[in-house]
């Protein structure tokens, strides 16, 4: 161990030629702020009602993901990925990295479908496993996939799809 340690080191004092290491600061930057009344997001239907407006005016599919603590209450709303008007390419990594920056201990994650239907694709379906599977290794609960159609939503946890 102290030959790792020793060599760790010395290239700290003497670095390769060229090899540098970027020196970084993460900032979260507070973009807007939404009216919130305080209560508790603990049904779908509270959480799709609050986040509907966003998708209110949407001419492409987008996924918008909340940071909220232990309590259910948001702390953080953020579009994690813009599509075009059938389908969304979702970065997982862009998902939790909000949640980490926020401390927060729970996560929602919400998305529109524009032709109208709010039944889940295959697609969506396994999205959801992907973000569910990611957020139980960083020990933060995936709280619900909501999808918000013109004619309601779909909540894969109300379903039995989510813990």
């Amino acid at each position: 161990m102290n030959d790792a340690r020793e060599k760790v080191e010395a290239l700290m004092k003497f670095p390769e030629k060229d090899s540098y290491v970027g020196i970084i600061r993460l900032q979260m930057v507070r973009e807007k702020e939404h009216l919130y009344n305080g209560e508790r997001l603990n049904t779908p239907l509270k959480a799709a009602n609050f986040i509907r407006p966003l998708f209110h005016m949407a001419d492409r599919e987008m996924m918008v993901v909340m940071s909220l603590n232990r309590r259910m209450e948001p702390l953080a709303i953020e579009v994690a990925a813009v599509g075009g008007m059938d389908e969304c390419c979702v970065d997982i990594r862009n998902i939790f990295k909000h949640a980490l920056l926020n401390n927060a201990g729970n996560i929602m994650c919400f998305h529109n479908h524009l032709g109208g239907s709010r039944e889940p694709s295959i697609a969506d379906r396994f999205l959801t496993e992907k973000i569910r599977t990611a957020g139980r290794i960083m020990g933060i609960v995936f709280a619900d996939h909501i999808i918000i159609a013109r004619d309601g939503y779909y909540s894969f946890k109300e379903n039995g799809e989510l813990d």
